[in-house]
């Protein structure tokens, strides 16, 4: 299956998938548990979740800080739950412009999801980020100073599929709802 840059939604790649492998009811049942594990980290989270501003962030190619907005995978299952985003990542949006570490206040929010690559070849990203952390625009952040940044796994949370969603959800319910 070939789809355009970016791509289109999760949803709407799994529903051609299902088509394809013709796995309609498989594809149904998924997606109601889905939907069921959304309504679950609602009602965990509460009104919460209607004031949480949620930042989703990640280092692109030349280890650029990239913003991710509101069409990125995850990102749509944080609107499914209902959580705010940062003006700056709202709208209808795979990813934002870059920005430089004296932009830095732009992705600062309630919580900050920073997408990291565990593959080989990621050192240099990883080295980048150890280095932006012991900056002092990295540490005036409100979210770092409340201890809210959480480094997640950037192939589920950038991933297209029903696993890496529900794996998504599983870092929200960790962070957002088991974490004091």
């Amino acid at each position: 299956m070939k789809f355009p840059t970016p791509p289109p939604a999760w949803k709407q790649q799994f529903t051609e998938l299902v088509k394809v492998l013709d796995r309609q009811e498989a594809g149904k049942r998924l997606i109601s548990k889905y939907y069921q594990r959304i309504e679950k980290l609602k009602e965990a989270l509460g009104d919460r979740r209607h004031k949480l501003q949620v930042s989703v962030v990640g280092i692109y190619q030349d280890n650029k800080i990239v913003p991710y907005g509101e069409s990125y995978p995850a990102s749509t299952v944080i609107k499914d739950i209902g959580l705010q985003r940062p003006s700056g990542q709202r709208g209808d949006l795979y990813y934002t412009n870059s920005i430089s570490e004296e932009q830095l206040s732009n992705i600062d929010a309630d919580v900050l999801f920073f997408l990291v690559r565990r593959q080989k070849g990621a050192n240099e990203s990883n080295e980048f980020l150890e280095k932006l952390q012991q900056k002092p625009l990295w540490r005036q952040l409100k979210v770092v100073q409340k201890n809210q940044v959480y480094f997640v796994d950037g192939g589920n949370w950038g991933g297209f599929d029903i696993l890496a969603m529900n794996a998504v959800i599983d870092d929200l319910f960790k962070y957002l709802v088991n974490t004091p």
